[in-house]
């Protein structure tokens, strides 16, 4: 695996690249040290896998829960499950069954799981306590876990916010290349919904 460095030294060197992100922007190499660290999945997917797959990471402006039925759902948790406060409270709401959710004995690092008709909703239980914080470790392994439930159950869209950010305080630019690690051997479009205050 490369590190970053060295994948930007390699970058550096090539003429004409040009990188799309997320189907957000254009750029060239010249401007790429003004913008923070995004992964480039092609160089950190094992690429014989990728020529089969298509996974693709689109960011939208708008609300989560008006994401098609298609799309499944997945948030952070914590395992106590007391979705006190963020975008959790509203998966309380609309979801509920908390009894549920606790009788699968679900441990930091693992997925919860609940079933809305077409639908799966993910409970990435990233953190012990709801008062702590979640590690990368732990976020990885969560979605491992939601990747092969994911992978059983043929599930192909995904919808989530910027799981781990906020007030769980992780940065989106390592969420996201945790996520092209976990998901990029993958036939999945996961769509982020960037939550936008009226």
């Amino acid at each position: 695996m490369l590190s970053f460095r060295n994948l930007l030294r390699l970058l550096k060197n090539a003429n004409e690249t040009r990188l799309l992100l997320y189907n957000k922007e254009s750029l060239t190499l010249n401007n790429l040290p003004s913008i923070q660290y995004q992964p480039l999945p092609s160089l950190l997917c094992n690429s014989r896998y990728m020529s089969k797959t298509k996974f693709m990471l689109t960011e939208v402006d708008g609300d989560l829960f008006s994401a098609p039925e298609s799309h499944s759902l997945a948030h952070c948790v914590a395992a106590d499950f007391g979705m006190g406060a963020g975008i959790a409270v509203k998966f309380k709401q609309i979801y509920g069954q908390v009894d549920e959710l606790l009788s699968q004995g679900v441990q930091s690092g693992g997925v919860a799981v609940l079933k809305d008709n077409r639908r799966f909703i993910y409970y990435l239980v990233t953190k012990k306590q709801s008062w702590d914080k979640p590690t990368y470790d732990t976020l990885r392994s969560s979605l491992e876990a939601m990747r092969e439930h994911m992978k059983s159950n043929n599930v192909e869209n995904l919808a989530i916010p910027r799981i781990g950010c906020g007030i769980d305080g992780l940065e989106w630019n390592k969420v996201i290349a945790e996520l092209h690690k976990v998901f990029c051997n993958e036939h999945l479009h996961i769509v982020v919904y960037n939550f936008v205050p009226k």
